[in-house]
């Protein structure tokens, strides 16, 4: 079978699910390519049409599901091949195989169902029926197969077709700094967070309790030093929730880390599930930088409403412990969540301040579909559970209701200056009354420039004045600005003529 996966927007860290899924594909001898439509469909159509694909699939955020539509319909009138859908959207939201431009719709771990896809296609010539994983529409019905039991041998999986990417697009190749995934899963239940309603498909469709799994070290420092042959790595980042979950292997892994390869890294970590031994072993082993969550300041929207289960005390022990070890701290903060007032966001930026972290990167709270907390905020009356009205930017923007209008008003604008104000607070009296006023793309850009400079303080390797240029601009005009086909009017309108009856906000999590 030949797939051809396509996307709509080119970011710096290659998308580790498409690649992984791209390399058991080829693994299993079907053809693949990659294809990023950018500005352009038309010239993307006319690369597919003479690559010849048998389907084409897409991996989409919600937010981004409007343009993928429309890329998808296109698809479809000039090229009539079959389009397979997965990704976070389509897991939580398997209804979109009402779609007419919707074929198939992979729920979970996509690299077994989709070769298993492939596999039977070859076979009958046609889609297949029943393929664990998927809803497929085929004959005018509607097949809903469960999924599988997870992959717990990561071990063995291929590692991701990297090369797709570094042979189109030398802005990746050249990049220093590359992503890897050590584990999978996580068994918080952070209700902002879709983990826990994933975990949940898994656990009622194959009774699979067990959430969280980890390659070995080894395998990864193996991967690691095989990229380095053939590309630049000069910083590594772990993208996994949280890379310290389990103190044994991360002891192991800092330790045959720090003997085989020594590359720089970054990792995400809870603050409260790290300790003083284990800081300084990473340390040791090239820790430079941790992305950890503050996300709420206030109690209440923290702890209870988001579910986070953690203390202001853990935050500021993490917080000197990696100080004092002289790695770097980003913090993750979310502003705008439901029934969340301005001065409630502001003790989010109070913890910042006094945290004081190499950044304080914040973001706009996203309802997405199936997350506790979209849920909570529907029946709080401060989401109308359109979903389409969602994009894939979550920094400039919400399709939240607030209190009153000026909090909201306040609390995207916050978002803007909450990097500068948390390393600068005395300039809060002179920004708030600012805070007042519409947001404006002045707010966002200086918000976007302030982040982008101390992310680069926080690399671990020296840029060139080149690098940075072409680096800042591929940042401003395609990491933060979500979504290219999703903001055109074609995309707006495609749902309502495609005359959807799909429940948006009390659709089953996966029924089968």
């Amino acid at each position: 079978m030949r797939i051809a996966f396509v996307e709509d927007i080119l970011r710096f860290s290659i998308p580790l699910g498409i690649a992984g899924i791209a390399a058991s594909l080829r693994e299993g001898g079907h053809a693949v390519r990659v294809s990023v439509v950018t500005k352009d469909l038309d010239r993307t159509l006319d690369e597919l049409a003479d690559w010849k694909p048998d389907a084409i699939a897409f991996s989409v955020i919600s937010g981004s599901h409007r343009g993928y539509y429309e890329i998808a319909r296109r698809a479809k009138e000039r090229l009539g091949v079959l389009t397979l859908w997965g990704g976070p959207h389509p897991t939580f939201f398997p209804e979109i195989i009402e779609l007419p431009w919707v074929d198939a719709v992979c729920i979970g771990e996509g690299e077994e169902a989709v070769c298993a896809l492939a596999d039977e296609f070859d076979a009958l010539g046609a889609l297949p029926a029943e393929v664990p994983n998927f809803w497929i529409k085929t004959g005018g019905a509607v097949h809903r197969n469960p999924v599988r039991p997870r992959n717990r041998q990561l071990d063995d999986l291929p590692w991701a077709a990297r090369d797709l990417y570094y042979e189109q697009f030398p802005i990746i190749r050249r990049h220093g700094i590359k992503h890897f995934l050590a584990h999978r899963g996580c068994p918080y239940k952070c209700t902002y967070c879709f983990n826990d309603s994933y975990n949940s498909i898994y656990r009622e469709q194959a009774g699979d309790k067990k959430v969280f799994s980890s390659r070995s070290p080894d395998s990864i420092v193996d991967e690691i030093l095989d990229l380095r042959e053939r590309v630049p790595v000069r910083m590594v980042a772990f993208v996994d929730d949280v890379f310290t979950l389990h103190r044994r292997w991360t002891m192991e892994f800092a330790e045959v880390y720090a003997r085989r390869c020594g590359i720089p890294f970054s990792i995400n970590a809870r603050f409260d599930n790290v300790d003083e031994e284990m800081v300084l072993a990473l340390k040791a082993a090239g820790l430079s930088l941790v992305y950890a969550g503050v996300e709420g300041g206030d109690e209440y929207i923290r702890n209870t409403v988001m579910k986070r289960n953690m203390t202001e005390e853990s935050m500021y022990a993490a917080a000197e412990l990696y100080k004092k070890s002289n790695v770097k701290l980003l913090t993750e903060n979310v502003v705008g969540n439901p029934g969340e007032t301005y001065e409630m966001a502001k003790r989010t930026l109070a913890i910042n301040i006094r945290l004081k972290p190499d950044i304080a990167n914040a973001s706009v709270f996203a309802p997405y579909p199936k997350l506790a907390m979209t849920q909570y905020a529907i029946d709080g009356g401060w989401f109308d559970g359109n979903f389409d009205s969602l994009n894939s930017n979550y920094y400039h923007g919400t399709v939240l209701k607030f209190p009153t209008d000026r909090d909201a008003r306040r609390i995207v604008n916050l978002r803007c200056f909450f990097s500068f104000l948390s390393h600068f607070p005395r300039f809060l009296p002179v920004v708030e009354p600012l805070l007042d006023l519409r947001p404006n793309v002045a707010f966002r850009w200086f918000g976007d420039l302030v982040d982008g400079f101390y992310l680069k303080r926080c690399v671990a390797y020296k840029l060139g004045w080149g690098d940075f240029i072409t680096t800042l601009r591929h940042y401003l005009t395609n990491y933060r600005q979500g979504s290219t086909a999703g903001r055109t009017a074609e995309a707006r309108n495609l749902i309502a003529e495609a005359g959807q009856a799909v429940d948006r906000t009390q659709s089953p999590v996966v029924p089968v």
